[in-house]
């Protein structure tokens, strides 16, 4: 399919969420159709203008798309389809509804919501300048400009969220190897691919903030091929009274109430954070689920020496239906901790990767895991339309 970046409605993810997602696997996968645009028509009431087709433009473009050796990989027309073996009786064969431009996430004039800027950058590239009537061959595309490269080691890519980078570097690729038992699962029990990536985050002596309430408390005190280690030392005027927000769990944040927590031991190893609430008190849990974000809120009903525990509304319409739950009246953080920055994964597990960081970072990463990654291709178009929308 021409069709590479596929839009996404949900946010850009934090650097250090994206490495924990990376640590706990993705609970889904993004999913992209390697076909060409489906079911693209434009509106009846839009008159084409003819001419030369410039960047902003829209075009509507009939194309056979051919490999190297001439091998027909992908086309808009059925009879072709069916020549090569192709056809998909679910599609609208029609011409392809583009929307000229090299930026993959720009929208489209308004009235052409059908026209995609989505397109792998030679096939857009070698559109302008094309004239409306016209037959020509786009091509060579190397794949670079196409479906991306096959990775190898030594790849490497920088995601930057304006906050922190983080480089991603193939470290080893072994191919023929048992599926990873973590992995079974969900790929099954089969011989893969492994690819074994690095992430650097961090050099030693580095501030970072593993815990929210004490921001760069944290300092990098070592990194080696594998893990890095961190050392915290809470602020000295974040020590008592401050709001403790708990957020060991990557998908869960906890935020005990206001200026009522403190900290109660400090040595060489660990911090312990004592949480002390009024009775009527409320804590605020903020999960993030398959289903969408979820907020709960426990009033604190009695402080004992080692629970707090409180009551909260399974259904907030019900203000009988209550149910209660139990906080610890302690937190205890290791000092030191460490954080893994190898890991290895099957191949599907990783081309999905590489989808999200494509998807929510970087349109233009050219390394893939597609069946057309590698592969130098031509495509044999026809303009059949074009509007000035530009």
């Amino acid at each position: 399919m021409i069709l590479f970046n596929p839009s996404m409605e949900r946010e850009k993810l934090a650097v250090i969420a994206l490495v924990a997602i990376i640590v706990i696997g993705f609970s889904a996968y993004i999913l992209i159709n390697e076909d060409i645009l489906d079911n693209f028509s434009s509106d009846d009431e839009q008159q084409s203008s003819g001419g030369k087709i410039e960047t902003g433009d829209c075009a509507d473009v009939n194309y056979i798309g051919k490999y190297e050796n001439g091998t027909v990989f992908d086309t808009s027309y059925e009879e072709t389809a069916k020549e090569w073996d192709l056809y998909d009786e679910t599609r609208d064969y029609a011409p392809l509804n583009v929307f000229i431009t090299l930026d993959k996430t720009a929208s489209p004039p308004e009235g052409y919501d059908t026209y995609s800027s989505g397109l792998i950058t030679g096939f857009m590239e070698g559109l302008i300048g094309l004239k409306e009537g016209q037959t020509s061959t786009i091509g060579p595309i190397p794949p670079e400009k196409a479906y991306g490269t096959i990775p190898k080691e030594g790849d490497e890519f920088t995601i930057s969220t304006g906050a922190q980078d983080m480089t991603i570097q193939i470290r080893e690729i072994k191919e023929d190897q048992p599926m990873p038992e973590d992995f079974i699962q969900e790929y099954g029990d089969i011989n893969t691919t492994l690819y074994r990536i690095r992430y650097d985050l961090f050099d030693v002596g580095d501030e970072t903030t593993l815990y929210s309430t004490w921001i760069n408390a944290t300092i990098v005190t070592k990194i080696n091929e594998t893990t890095v280690w961190m050392y915290t030392t809470p602020p000295d005027d974040l020590m008592t009274d401050f709001t403790w927000v708990d957020t060991s769990d990557v998908y869960t944040s906890t935020t005990y109430p206001e200026e009522t927590s403190s900290v109660t031991t400090l040595n060489d190893t660990t911090i312990i954070v004592t949480h002390t609430p009024e009775i009527g008190d409320v804590i605020v849990s903020d999960a993030y689920t398959s289903f969408g974000y979820h907020s709960t809120e426990y009033t604190v009903l009695s402080v004992t020496d080692e629970k707090i525990n409180t009551s909260y509304l399974i259904d907030p319409e019900d203000p009988v239906n209550i149910s209660y739950q139990e906080f610890d009246r302690t937190t205890t953080i290791e000092r030191n901790q460490t954080q893994e920055i190898s890991q290895e994964f099957p191949e599907d597990y990783f081309g999905s990767f590489l989808d999200q960081i494509k998807a929510y970072y970087l349109p233009d990463l050219t390394i893939s895991l597609s069946d057309k990654a590698g592969k130098t291709l031509y495509f044999e178009v026809t303009i059949e339309k074009v509007y000035k929308t530009s």
